[in-house]
């Protein structure tokens, strides 16, 4: 009977350990399932050796034949239940005094609600039985709206036009490590949802009213200046928002990203139509300034050869020609020409006129 009533209380005691284990892990549905089946493994473990024990008792109360064999039996199974209770004393003691802290987080150690101001590095770590270790991340991490079911905000506001704009942000964030203890104590291990969402939220929605549609519609382009502008008029006004609600300094916004830019279906038809206008417009000037380019080009072209025939025309002078002429007649002795005179009775090579071909002289 007192066996059992010993193998009872410890598998009262496993169980409670393991109550408190599945605590500091967490309320889940799993968490529980595991509380059960390792509860039941605990129990039938601790009354099997207490069935052994009991079993032990009836065969010492018989004496039956074989008394010496039987105290080494007995002695055989004090030996065994003794190992088996080490080996669970150590696991309880293992779960119960041992925290793991996983890398790129900081442990939180919470005794009661009594939660100590230095936090635990990533490792193993001793801690009293009765202290949850309380594991928060400090590693950069992307935002999740609406409690963990998107990575995209979706945030609808009015442009300065009072037109409806949808916009879809993104953002990584990250916990400073010296102030994790205090934003557990004050906010709790849940903080992304109770400080991150309105800041995410709101900032964008007045941001949306400071421009026109036009702009925004700009910003939802790749590459587009205004889009690297609002993204970090969002980034630093999330920031300063954030400090304002929670702890200050406890959370970095590193940088939010604009994933989407709807603005009204007929105002989206009416920039597209403004936007193709101007393209054309700007074609149309590539246009005359290549005709202007063109014109130019032949404008230069035709004072080049004026100002070449005009330097050839100045140099044909009387003598060059009447000398040209001469040479000229040296190279066809052949023909007969007729040269006049001018006035003073000299001879013009510049009326030299042929009257014969073929024809030699005497």
């Amino acid at each position: 009977m007192e066996l059992l009533l010993t193998g009872a209380i410890i598998a009262i005691a496993i169980v409670v350990f393991l109550f408190l284990h599945w605590l500091s892990d967490g309320d889940t549905t799993v968490g529980l399932l595991k509380l059960i089946v390792r509860a039941i493994r605990f129990v039938g473990l601790c009354f099997g050796i207490t069935i052994l024990k009991t079993k032990e008792e009836v065969m010492r109360d018989s004496r039956i034949s074989g008394d010496v064999k039987v105290k080494n039996s007995r002695g055989s199974i004090n030996i065994g239940g003794v190992i088996i209770l080490l080996i669970i004393a150590v696991i309880f003691g293992w779960f119960l005094m041992v925290a793991q802290v996983p890398a790129g987080s900081v442990g939180i150690k919470d005794s009661f609600g009594n939660v100590d101001d230095d936090v635990l590095q990533p490792g193993l770590h001793l801690k009293l039985p009765w202290t949850m270790v309380v594991p928060m991340s400090v590693q950069t991490q992307l935002y999740y709206d609406y409690f963990g079911k998107s990575d995209v905000a979706t945030i609808v506001g009015l442009s300065n036009e009072g037109l409806s704009v949808t916009m879809g942000i993104s953002a990584n964030y990250r916990m400073n490590p010296s102030k994790a203890v205090e934003v557990y104590k004050r906010v709790g291990k849940e903080y992304q949802n109770t400080i991150l969402v309105n800041p995410i939220h709101s900032v964008p929605r007045d941001l949306i009213s400071k421009y026109e549609v036009k702009t925004l519609y700009s910003a939802g382009q790749a590459g587009s200046p205004d889009r690297l502008k609002i993204e970090s008029e969002l980034t630093n006004g999330i920031q300063t928002s954030v400090d304002n609600v929670g702890v200050k300094d406890s959370i970095t916004i590193e940088q939010v990203y604009i994933r989407t830019i709807d603005p009204p279906e007929v105002i989206k038809n009416a920039i597209a139509s403004k936007l193709k206008s101007e393209q054309e417009r700007d074609q149309e000037r590539f246009e005359v300034q290549k005709m202007e380019i063109t014109a130019e080009k032949m404008r230069v072209e035709g004072k080049g050869i004026a100002d070449r025939n005009k330097e050839i025309s100045d140099s044909l002078t009387p003598q060059y020609i009447a000398w040209y002429t001469v040479e000229m007649m040296k190279s066809r002795t052949g023909d007969t020409y007729f040269i006049p005179v001018d006035q003073s009775g000299k001879p013009n090579p510049q009326l030299v006129i042929p009257v014969a071909t073929g024809v030699s002289g005497s």
